[in-house]
């Protein structure tokens, strides 16, 4: 596999709340706003985020919403994976996945991505690089 770089993106929350589990544990609900900027994809982020809080304090993000690009296509995305604490931030990296009927973005139906970022834990602002995952292997043994 090749990791490709697709695009950056950046997002702060505009609404956030944890509620409690008890023993270390909780429940993370927030909504973000922000942009994605690539050469292939650009369009602005409306994300849903119902994150985990696991008792060792490592997050689970998974994020829904959509993707408007800047000729109204709406792109409906998903972003899971594991965000740890470091150095006051917290780190992230989940997969991407794109679903769509626009037309001339039919393409990221089958496009994996990965996207590694940083949430500033002050600000509640995320920089992220996304890559995309290209497959490498032969179709034959």
């Amino acid at each position: 596999m090749e990791l490709v770089p697709f695009a950056e993106a950046e997002y702060r929350y505009t609404w956030s709340h944890r509620v409690d589990y008890g023993a270390g544990g909780g429940q993370f609900y927030g909504v973000m706003e922000g942009r994605l900027r690539g050469e292939r994809l650009e369009g602005r982020l409306h994300l849903t985020n119902l994150a985990t809080n696991r008792p060792d304090d490592v997050n689970t993000p998974t994020l829904r919403g959509i993707l408007t690009t800047s000729d109204d296509a709406m792109i409906w995305t998903e972003l899971d994976g594991l965000a740890v604490m470091s150095d006051g931030s917290r780190a992230f990296v989940t997969s991407a996945r794109f679903r769509t009927t626009a037309p001339g973005y039919e393409w990221l139906n089958t496009v994996f991505c990965l996207m590694e970022g940083v949430l500033d834990t002050e600000t509640l602002i995320a920089s992220c690089q996304v890559y995309e995952c290209r497959h490498t292997r032969s179709s034959r043994p």
